[in-house]
This record gives C-alpha cells, sequence and structure tokens, in this order.
C-alpha cells in the first residue's frame, strides 16, 4: 500500500535531478512526475532528447558540397 506513492516520489526525485542536469525546467518537471509517476519518464527522454538536438542544431539541414 505504502510502496506505489514511494516510488512515484522517488521518480520524481530522480526527474528533478535529470532535469536540474540538462538544464531543464525542475520544477515543472518533477511536478509533472508527482501527478503521473513514471509513466512520465519516457516522455521526459524525448523532450531532453529534442532540446539537445535544436541546441546543436543538428534538426536543420546541412549539406557540406
Amino acid at each position: 500500500m505504502l510502496l506505489l506513492p514511494v516510488i512515484w516520489l522517488c521518480t520524481a526525485v530522480g526527474i528533478y535531478i535529470a532535469a536540474m542536469r540538462s538544464g531543464m525546467a525542475a520544477f515543472r518537471w518533477a511536478l509533472a512526475a508527482i501527478c503521473l509517476g513514471p509513466l512520465l519518464i519516457p516522455l521526459f527522454n524525448s523532450h531532453k532528447r529534442l532540446n539537445i538536438l535544436r541546441v546543436r542544431g543538428d534538426l536543420s539541414a546541412c549539406y557540406k558540397a
């Protein structure tokens, strides 16, 4: 009975730390993780990957002649 809230809280803390390390809005992600729990992990990973690609500039086509 106590296991599910503990897992959700640990997920929220983990997402908060990962968002802080990635330079994303950590409080917003932690709040979403408290609401959705471990279901948020795939969304967080894809959002982090898209942010990295946007910063690096790999989303635009660049051809070298």
